[in-house]
């Protein structure tokens, strides 16, 4: 089975940031976007946010529109962080105003997704934390956002949520910051509809390793999505996946291989110093061959779970640099 291969939409933006507000590049039209993302072998898919400027909110319209360009549409991200009335949270805050408002924009997103075949309902809370001491109420924020997560998987059953993690930025502590404390939200929220998101970015600023994070989330069924980018594990640039965590990012493609990981691979990258086009397509050339390498370890899957179940990390080592280089 070949993995199913999406960028976010935004991966062709403006690359706007609090030192250049105004972006890197010129913005590009819907149609540029796709045009050019349709060009980019071994790309299936898009993801998108919701609600998305540009974009219709009719999700058949937008099958058909994404259709005629060769890609489908991917997963589906609730936008509730790039406004400042999500400052406070748009989960855990105590304004029940804007909670609510919250609430009603994710269930408006499942709506929407419920029409996209095989995609899911992202939900990044970004403003879900804290900065200072003494600035919150650490249980009342926990307990409120267990219960907007409550409300929203209670929606419809049949709509997939898939939470992302991140330990800082914009906040700098998240409450659900690693692997961990997405499990424990899990456990609080005790519904079946509720998945993880495993950003790798985020996981190795975490000091995660990505292989395990993938195989703790599968082995209970909580593996939902896999958001796709590098970093020095220190901060959460977005860079082009592939390029810096190698043997953690290897790892990782074995795991995924090994249990046939039905989702969507989600580039999310920032390439605001070199040509955003190409920058586009390494990427996606990156999980080809990230996947092509697993699928060569996985043919000798026996003799490396073999020097797993021994500890041979050489042996393991020795096999598949052989195998790969």
């Amino acid at each position: 089975m070949k993995f199913k291969v999406s960028v976010g939409i935004w991966c062709l933006g403006t690359y706007g940031e609090r030192y250049v507000p105004q972006g890197y590049f010129e913005p590009l039209e819907l149609d540029q976007k796709l045009d050019i993302m349709s060009k980019v072998e071994g790309l299936d898919g898009i993801g998108i946010e919701y609600p998305q400027q540009g974009l219709t909110d009719d999700p058949e319209k937008l099958k058909e529109k994404f259709g005629s360009f060769g890609l489908k549409v991917a997963d589906v991200s609730v936008e509730d962080y790039s406004d400042r009335k999500w400052r406070h949270g748009a989960l855990a805050t105590n304004e029940e105003k804007v909670w609510k408002e919250n609430i009603a924009l994710c269930k408006q997103a499942m709506d929407f997704t419920k029409h996209i075949p095989d995609a899911k309902t992202m939900i990044w809370p970004a403003h879900d934390g804290f900065d200072y001491p003494f600035q919150v109420n650490y249980e009342q924020g926990w307990n409120n956002m267990v219960a907007a997560y409550k409300e929203i998987c209670a929606h419809d059953l049949e709509v997939e949520i898939g939470v992302e993690y991140k330990s800082k930025d914009p906040r700098q502590r998240q409450y659900i910051s690693n692997m961990g404390k997405m499990m424990m939200l899990f456990s609080d929220v005790g519904a079946e509809n509720i998945t993880g998101c495993v950003d790798t970015g985020h996981a190795l600023m975490a000091q995660e390793s990505l292989a395990e994070s993938v195989a703790l989330l599968n082995a209970r069924g909580k593996l939902g999505i896999i958001h796709l980018n590098d970093n020095y594990r220190d901060a959460d640039p977005d860079l082009i996946f592939g390029t810096l965590a190698f043997w953690d990012n290897l790892e990782m493609y074995y795991y995924l291989k090994k249990v046939n990981f039905p989702g969507w691979h989600e580039i999310d990258l920032t390439s605001p110093r070199d040509d955003r086009i190409k920058s586009l397509n390494l990427a996606v050339k990156l999980v080809r061959k990230y996947e092509q390498m697993a699928e060569k370890l996985i043919e000798y899957s026996d003799e490396i779970e073999n020097n797993l179940e021994g500890y041979h990390f050489a042996d393991n080592i020795d096999l598949i640099t052989d195998l790969l280089f």
